[in-house]
């Protein structure tokens, strides 16, 4: 399969949507009688588009990230989707289903399930769902050889092929990723993520995601760096 070349994003802001917005929004960790901040109170919007948060490990960006996907419910302040908080007025289960999808840096498949099952597992949940959108994801993936497959006998590539798939089947409105090529060579990582934005793009999908690789972030239409717990917008 020949993937097109992934050109760094320079158009001008096209979305004035708020689609996610935080409110004091913190995260306290308790270790023994101690108290750890991995994310003080930050107040922030994000609209429709192509976001990335960079930072070291540690700095407390998957946390926060976990927090805006109704991963992790923060300790203090609030997460609003669509001006409704998530964790208030959303049904978190509708939400996962219907709204988000996820690519983790370990892929999070299930390993006795085949190709096919991991990405359908979105539609289980929604009858209304039809698989139109599954052809399409596995065409452009390049999965369809691999549908009959366990995960275990996959590359780590083709791994994180089928969790893009998995995320975008139910063609969700926002795309959280978490490294989603930390675990993959120079060369598997650019496909990764060229297949990933060309799929956000497709779908008129948002993408939300955390990296430490400064390379990446010229691909963004908007860059946040995480450092110490806080949230500072780059653009």
């Amino acid at each position: 399969m020949v993937y097109a070349q992934l050109y760094p994003v320079k158009t001008k802001r096209r979305y004035t949507m708020r689609l996610i917005r935080l409110e004091e929004c913190g995260k306290i960790f308790r270790q023994g009688s101690r108290q750890v901040e991995a994310v003080c109170p930050t107040t922030i919007e994000f609209e429709k588009g192509i976001h990335f948060i960079f930072g070291k490990s540690g700095s407390g960006k998957s946390t926060l990230l976990h927090m805006m996907a109704g991963l992790e419910e923060p300790t203090s302040g609030k997460v609003f989707y669509q001006d409704k908080s998530i964790y208030e007025e959303q049904d978190l289960a509708k939400l996962h289903c219907h709204d988000f999808g996820f690519v983790f840096q370990a892929y999070n498949l299930i390993q006795e399930f085949t190709v096919e099952d991991n990405i359908t597992l979105p539609l289980r949940f929604d009858k209304n769902k039809d698989r139109s959108t599954f052809l399409e994801v596995v065409e452009a993936l390049d999965l369809g050889d691999k549908l009959k497959r366990r995960p275990m006998a996959l590359s780590g590539g083709e791994q994180q092929r089928v969790a893009i798939a998995r995320a975008l089947v139910n063609r969700p409105n926002v795309i959280f990723a978490d490294e989603p090529t930390g675990n993959l060579d120079e060369e598997n990582g650019r496909i990764v993520l060229e297949l990933l934005m060309e799929l956000c793009s497709r779908y008129g999908a948002s993408l939300i995601m955390v990296t430490h690789d400064l390379d990446l972030l010229r691909y963004a239409e908007h860059t946040y760096q995480m450092r110490d717990g806080t949230l500072c917008r780059q653009d």
